[in-house]
């Protein structure tokens, strides 16, 4: 994502003349080095009075803007549901930002960067709000990720002859799985997503020997019809070694990543890291109540998705599975 540049002084003031002269806005953007968009929100923002551009006013009105520091901290009610969907729901900012845009009309609308801005802003700082964020980092950017090795997998077919389809990701039916490890790697469970409508499958697993793990993945998918379980993509971990048991089962053709290539099946990492958030790597699964497990895993499906546009993964999956079955 391109970093948005604030607007100097010595800009407005060519933008001033780029008016007097009455170019067009495509030429003052192209002038300015800058996109239409960005032109556009400075003359709604900074003119004054409307219809007119001083570069004096432009730019003492931009300072007493970030004077007045960031909108939730002016805004009590706005803030008072971003909290409540951070801390209690675990949204992340795009979620919150996209249902202020397209579900509501009370609040004020705001973007997910200022919500950002906020959560790592010095009025905010103390309270620690990235805890709530799915990777819990206290600063933002990336991490550098490790990768996964490869174990002894038989009959293994590489992802590479998987079908094209599968890959471009508007075909319902195509699932990525993965575990997730509790308790210093002696606890695990499984996790299916569904990569068009994101909806997510879970179960705790008494080991990850290969024939438990089989039987699981079994025991998630044997109740869909056929149209609703078309691939299965997967790592090269040895708790897969049994997949055959799958294909003879349901079917179901199993593919796995390159070695050290989790990203291939970037969907379900980034479940897994949202998960995270209410189980942490210190809860014991097994002894957790299967209800509060169960709630875990529909609080994640009930989120809505910028990606769905706004909708949830239940929602989604619902639709496409009811389509399915009249296709049968």
């Amino acid at each position: 994502m391109r970093e948005y540049k604030q607007f100097s002084y010595e800009e407005r003031i060519k933008l001033a003349q780029l008016m007097q002269s009455e170019s067009s806005i495509p030429k003052i953007a192209l002038g300015l080095g800058r996109s239409r968009t960005t032109i556009d929100r400075e003359l709604k923002r900074n003119a004054a009075p409307p219809g007119e551009y001083w570069p004096d006013t432009a730019q003492k009105k931009a300072q007493e803007r970030r004077l007045r520091g960031n909108l939730l901290d002016r805004d009590a009610a706005l803030q008072g549901f971003v909290l409540t969907q951070l801390r209690c729901h675990y949204w992340t900012p795009e979620q919150i930002a996209g249902h202020l845009r397209s579900q509501q009309d009370s609040l004020r609308r705001i973007s997910h960067e200022t919500i950002y801005a906020w959560i790592y802003g010095d009025t905010q700082r103390a309270e620690k709000l990235w805890k709530f964020l799915p990777r819990h980092k206290a600063k933002r950017g990336r991490r550098k990720s490790k990768g996964a090795g490869q174990g002894r997998i038989p009959n293994r077919i590489s992802i590479h002859e998987r079908p094209k389809v599968v890959q471009k990701g508007k075909e319902f039916g195509h699932w990525e799985g993965d575990l997730m490890a509790f308790m210093r790697n002696s606890r695990h469970i499984l996790v299916l997503r569904e990569r068009t409508t994101m909806f997510t499958l879970s179960i705790p697993l008494q080991s990850k020997r290969a024939h438990n793990t089989a039987q699981a993945l079994i025991d998630l998918l044997k109740e869909l019809p056929p149209g609703a379980r078309k691939t299965l993509t997967l790592d090269n971990g040895g708790e897969f070694a049994a997949h055959g048991a799958l294909f003879e089962s349901l079917g179901l053709q199993s593919y796995f990543c390159d070695p050290y290539a989790s990203w291939q099946k970037g969907g379900i990492e980034n479940t897994n890291g949202r998960l995270r958030r209410d189980l942490p790597r210190n809860t014991d699964i097994n002894a957790m109540e299967r209800k509060e497990f169960d709630e875990t895993l529909e609080n994640y499906n009930m989120t809505p998705r910028k990606k769905l546009n706004w909708r949830t993964p239940l929602q989604a999956f619902t639709k496409n599975l009811h389509r399915v079955a009249l296709q049968t």
